[in-house]
């Protein structure tokens, strides 16, 4: 029996398990900077979830241009739903971050209100101090904007689907080869392929043919194609040629991924996706994304007051370890109160408003 208009998507626990692994895999890749490539693991899986979330949305509720009914109306409350999940508690961050202050988004405000971070980063062609992170958002928010208008365009069409994917990898080809490979990853077009895996993850998901490789050994032989890859490109020119490549890749790997737990609700109980803790963590990974970056700058400028330059103590804590030791209970409870007087009141609001 088809899902009422209006009602709620299924609650999937697992996907906050997974939101949690990945959120963690970006925060130990930006803070303890391993010789392996970890960051990106989790930032792959964010996107193609969010195609994946989204998508479902917009389908479910008619929330796209031309669907029968009133339209406009449920494309509206898609679009504040949407800003009231992200730009309160994204304000709140900022707004810590220019008291700290950071000195990127003192210069550059209204890059950052818009949000169009990523533009503002491709325009400096370098990250700001500890704001780096929130070029991801500005896609999201970007990508927000744009689909809804483009499945209403392209429909529930699989071929036109891959061709959008395609498009972000000769996207990614020819900006590199005709402009510059230089941040070329935070422009939306850079994240189609990622995000129309989410999409076509959505479509098939209930389909015999994604039965068959919906399956652990050939989501292991995905990620392990992913490091084959990393590890033989990202020495060549300078990681160019890695750039333009593993996001689809990636997309391939998170597709397999997201499908396997979805298609194994046993898989993910015994992977531990499931478990309370991991559940917690995952509903607060938002604001553990907000803050990660912040923490070390405030960190760093604590040491550097109380410990005077040459000292050893003050190279000590700004090793990998004692940083995260120190920031991590920090981290949680400072995501945690995000959770609590922001993220929550405000999901509440947000179930008021209901589908037309």
């Amino acid at each position: 029996m088809p899902t009422p208009p209006g009602a709620p998507l299924a609650y999937r626990p697992e996907l906050n398990g997974v939101r949690a692994i990945a959120v963690w895999l970006v925060v130990v890749q930006h803070w303890a900077t391993p010789p392996i490539m970890m960051g990106e693991m989790g930032r792959l899986v964010f996107f193609v979830l969010s195609g994946y979330l989204i998508s479902g949305i917009v389908w479910k509720q008619q929330a796209y241009p031309g669907a029968p009914g009133p339209w406009r109306q449920r494309l509206g409350t898609f679009y504040l739903r949407r800003l009231l999940r992200i730009i309160p508690p994204y304000y709140c961050a900022l707004a810590l971050s220019a008291l700290l202050p950071l000195a990127t988004i003192r210069e550059h405000p209204l890059w950052f209100l818009l949000p169009a971070a990523n533009q503002l980063f491709y325009y400096l062609q370098s990250w700001g101090e500890g704001c780096g992170h929130l070029w991801t958002l500005a896609v999201d928010e970007q990508f927000y904007l744009l689909w809804p208008a483009l499945l209403g365009l392209v429909g529930r069409r699989v071929r036109w689907l891959l061709v959008i994917g395609a498009a972000g990898l000769l996207f990614r080809v020819g900006w590199s080869l005709l402009v510059t490979p230089g941040f070329v990853l935070v422009l939306l077009p850079a994240s189609l392929d990622l995000f129309a895996a989410g999409t076509l993850l959505r479509l098939l998901e209930k389909t015999e043919a994604l039965a068959a490789w919906a399956r652990g050994r050939y989501v292991l032989a995905a990620w392990a194609g992913w490091w084959l890859l990393w590890s033989v490109l990202h020495p060549l020119q300078g990681g160019n040629i890695w750039l333009v490549v593993f996001p689809t890749v990636g997309a391939g790997a998170a597709f397999l991924t997201l499908a396997w737990l979805l298609r194994n609700p046993t898989a993910a109980r015994r992977t531990g996706l499931m478990h309370p803790a991991l559940v917690w963590m995952g509903q607060r990974s938002f604001g553990v994304y907000l803050y990660h970056l912040v923490l070390p700058v405030f960190w760093q400028r604590v040491v550097f007051r109380l410990w005077p330059a040459g000292s050893e103590w003050r190279e000590i804590l700004l090793d990998p370890l004692p940083t995260l030791l120190v920031l991590t209970p920090l981290l949680i409870l400072l995501s945690a109160a995000s959770w609590r007087f922001v993220e929550a009141p405000l999901d509440r609001l947000k179930q008021r408003l209901r589908y037309a």
